[in-house]
């Protein structure tokens, strides 16, 4: 059995671009390797101790160099302290809230905390506004009455933000599992 040329030739070109396509599909956050560490320490500023920074030190690391940015904060537990700028109903079966902090300008990449249910207090639920300025917390009874109602956070509302590091997803920077900072503990650490 004899093959066409015009065969042959589909079957090379299909082939020669299929590694090419696969390439596209690797995922956007990779391991930390030594190299990645080495970088993030010859370009940015070295994490502080306590792990607390704020949205223009996070956002400026990954605006300036985004290998070596990777390299200081995966798989770090983190504190984000900035500006809310847009709230959001978390999407799943686990997140509850998605806060965005963000320069009134929108000039850095944007820090998006995710809160997962178990991070609002048992037989409450998180309510987001329409136009996202706004979110509350609703207490229920056992039985799904509501007991009260308050607002929980609002949109140019200084926050903290404590979460791990997840990646960096559309060139925004992501934080998983993440808790508020009660606002006693907010305003110590703003001094520091």
């Amino acid at each position: 059995m004899q093959k066409s040329p015009r065969l042959l030739i589909a079957l090379s070109i299909v082939l020669s671009v299929t590694p090419l396509v696969a390439q596209n599909t690797v995922p956007t956050t990779f391991p930390t390797t030594q190299i990645a560490k080495m970088e993030a320490a010859s370009y940015l500023a070295p994490l502080p101790e306590n792990r607390v920074l704020s949205y223009k030190q996070i956002a400026g690391d990954f605006a300036a160099n985004e290998t070596a940015a990777l390299g200081k904060y995966n798989g770090k537990r983190i504190t984000v302290i900035g500006r809310i700028a847009h709230l959001s109903q978390g999407h799943g079966e686990k997140k509850a809230l998605v806060v965005t902090l963000q320069n009134a300008n929108a000039s850095l990449p944007a820090v998006k905390g995710d809160f997962l249910a178990d991070s609002i207090p048992v037989n409450s639920e998180i309510q987001v506004s329409d136009d996202g300025s706004t979110a509350s917390i609703i207490h229920r009874d056992r039985i799904g009455n509501i007991l009260s109602q308050d607002t929980y956070l609002s949109v140019d509302q200084k926050v903290g933000i404590k979460g791990s590091f997840k990646e960096l997803k559309v060139g925004d920077i992501v934080l998983t599992d993440c808790k508020l900072i009660p606002k006693e503990k907010l305003h110590e650490l703003s001094r520091d």
